[in-house]
């Protein structure tokens, strides 16, 4: 297993297991994910490519403006229909999967 992703598996995990944990909508579940998300950064994936653009793509879908990533990702989340936080929420469980 590559130590060098266990911080990104570590907040990822983190991430799902709120998306998974709770009867709350979708965009909260997401909102509160984006907490371990951001715990995350895209350096992490400095050695492989696919990775670091695939994470990039949840950033992007989390927050456009980048700002003040934080508070523009609850925003945003707060604001998606049920449909885009699906596609978000899945594409958090693809990319961890992807991190073993």
């Amino acid at each position: 297993m590559d130590e060098t992703k266990a911080n990104a598996r570590e907040h990822i995990f983190a991430a799902i297991r709120t998306l998974a944990a709770s009867s709350d909508s979708i965009q909260t579940r997401l909102i509160n994910a984006t907490e371990s998300i951001l715990q995350v950064t895209i350096n992490e994936f400095e050695r492989d490519r696919e990775l670091k653009i695939r994470f990039a793509r949840i950033l992007d879908l989390l927050a456009v403006d980048q700002d003040d990533l934080e508070r523009t990702a609850v925003e945003t989340a707060a604001h998606m229909t049920d449909f885009e936080a699906v596609k978000v929420a899945d594409l958090i469980c693809d990319f961890f999967i992807d991190l073993h």
